[in-house]
């Protein structure tokens, strides 16, 4: 009989801990692919859609029910409110973009008790995107129109799959994206910061995996 207790405790026990870590996984690997869309679609066409902040917000959402985050929820709120209030400000001053500010809301709230492993991560990634830009301007540049031409080529298509990861290519014109030019002043050209800051969000789900 108590064999037969302990048993039931045993496996409703393992069977709990197994169905924890199929959430994590589930939540943070779509974490993971929405950052990997996030960064390729700020990486060509300097924008962060809308649909993708609130599908991170709606993820963050779903992995506080499964009790995958939230265990710092109001602090992580407080400095989300912060952070995007301060952010918000200096896009007014041309100092950050706009897309930059609304996706800092939902990375920060999933870093929780990750803050170093965000901060870090997000100023590494900045880093080495910007002397990337500096060094190699006109060859990021020349790859950069070379895909957006491939990519305009494919959407005649008209794939969902295609629309789905890059909403900006179906909300900008052909002419506007290859409009750029690659000999302005290094100093002043436009840095796809959406990616260093999944950079920063990538080293979050890192950390919280190798625990």
């Amino acid at each position: 009989m108590i064999f037969s207790k302990f048993n039931l405790a045993f496996t409703s026990a393992t069977y709990h801990a197994t169905d924890v870590r199929r959430k994590l996984l589930v939540v943070w690997v779509s974490f993971i692919l929405l950052l990997i869309v996030v960064s390729i679609n700020d990486f060509l066409f300097f924008r962060i859609e809308n649909e993708y902040v609130l599908m991170m917000i709606s993820l963050y959402g779903l992995s506080y029910l499964f009790g995958v985050s939230g265990n710092n929820f109001y602090e992580a709120f407080k400095i989300s409110i912060a952070v995007f209030s301060i952010s918000f400000v200096m896009n007014q001053f041309n100092l950050i973009g706009g897309g930059d500010v609304k996706f800092l809301f939902p990375l920060i709230l999933f870093a929780e008790n990750h803050w170093f492993e965000f901060i870090w991560g997000t100023a590494i990634g900045g880093i080495i995107l910007a002397i990337a830009y500096i060094c190699f301007r006109k060859e990021i540049f020349s790859l950069r129109m070379r895909i957006i031409k491939c990519l305009f080529d494919i959407k005649k298509k008209k794939s969902r799959v295609l629309r789905l990861i890059l909403l900006s290519l179906f909300r900008i014109k052909k002419s506007s994206a290859m409009s750029e030019k690659c000999d302005i002043d290094p100093w002043k050209q436009e840095i796809p910061y959406g990616v260093a800051l999944s950079c920063g969000g990538m080293l979050v789900v890192l950390d919280v995996m190798s625990r």
